[in-house]
């Protein structure tokens, strides 16, 4: 996202302390302007999307659309719309297409009007024919129903960060709507129900053919919570295997937030992380910076050309103590 000087505010929360809020303010990068002043945005960078089925059924009309537009998808009381059940129940993408408009996209004929007939499919073992999805995003939403030969009520998804380059590969989970049974709630049902692969096929382009500069990015984290935040790491989504292992955190990640100190995480990640705890020219280990509840965290810098940042911090054990002992 290169937001050049126009000034904008995101409001996302922060999976590190659940009721933070981030703020993402002005880009500091003056972007490129034409003679007139006027800003020239990139061009927008294109993705192939690919869905692989590992169920024994098979897979109605595949949509994908930017995973902010989930409220055309789901309601706030672990439901689906009724633009989404009708994809789920019938197949049709076309109520989610034209809700969602210009930012989704489907393997089933929806231009210059929704065909309903016809599905395109994807046969058990199978991958569908690559779906070109063209802009700026930071992460997708793939959707699609179940075929109806076993459960009629049953649908898979996933959600998955574009790559900055090459491509990047998450599971389908399939879930049951409740419809059948009359509970209407979104229920679990599977994790390995295929897997989507998201390839980057273009970059973002300056209008004089090169490539854009990184943008540089003022965060602030807001402390919603009784406790005070430790000190905060940001990085690029990219990067999170620096933290992550699957469902569990790595040891610099583990030393983050057990101890407080993010001298291991930027240590391992380098340049593209940033901290408000001095790090450099050597990372200190004391006089940790904290967020007080309640408070600000201060601007913090970022120069990236990312899409997407993942925002990290240590809740200090006020309420609990880890404890940890060695059996022999």
């Amino acid at each position: 996202m290169r937001m050049g000087n126009s000034r904008k505010t995101l409001f996302v929360m922060l999976p590190a302390a659940a009721l933070a809020m981030l703020f993402v303010l002005a880009g500091c990068g003056d972007g490129d302007n034409d003679d007139d002043g006027e800003q020239r945005r990139p061009e927008p960078t294109g993705y192939k999307v690919t869905v692989t089925n590992n169920l024994m059924e098979k897979l109605a009309p595949i949509v994908v659309t930017h995973a902010s537009n989930d409220a055309y998808l789901f309601t706030k009381d672990n439901c689906v719309t009724e633009a989404a059940e009708d994809q789920i129940l019938r197949g049709w993408p076309c109520l989610v297409t034209d809700a969602i408009g210009e930012g989704a996209v489907s393997n089933h004929p929806t231009q210059p009007a929704c065909v309903e007939e016809n599905k395109v499919t994807v046969a058990p073992g199978e991958s569908s024919e690559p779906i070109m999805f063209n802009g700026d995003a930071a992460a997708l939403r793939i959707i699609a129903m179940v075929a109806p030969s076993m459960y009629k009520d049953h649908y898979v998804t996933a959600v998955a960060d574009v790559p900055m380059e090459g491509s990047v590969t998450v599971p389908l989970f399939r879930f049951d709507i409740g419809h059948d049974e009359g509970e209407m709630d979104i229920r679990l049902v599977a994790e390995n129900a295929g897997t989507v692969t998201i390839e980057r096929i273009g970059d973002a382009m300056a209008a004089d053919g090169g490539m854009t500069d990184p943008v540089s990015y003022t965060i602030e984290v807001m402390n919603d919570l009784s406790e005070k935040l430790a000190p905060i790491v940001v990085t690029r989504v990219n990067d999170e295997h620096y933290l992550f292992d699957g469902m569990y955190v790595t040891d610099e990640a583990k030393h983050l937030i057990l101890s407080g100190w993010p001298c291991m995480v930027t240590g391992a990640i380098g340049e593209d992380a940033v901290s408000n705890h001095p790090t450099q020219p050597a990372c200190v280990e004391k006089d940790k910076v904290t967020v007080a509840a309640g408070e600000s965290s201060g601007s913090i810098m970022f120069d990236t050309d990312a899409t997407a940042l993942r925002i990290i911090a240590m809740v200090p054990p006020r309420w609990s103590r880890i404890t940890t002992s060695r059996r022999s």
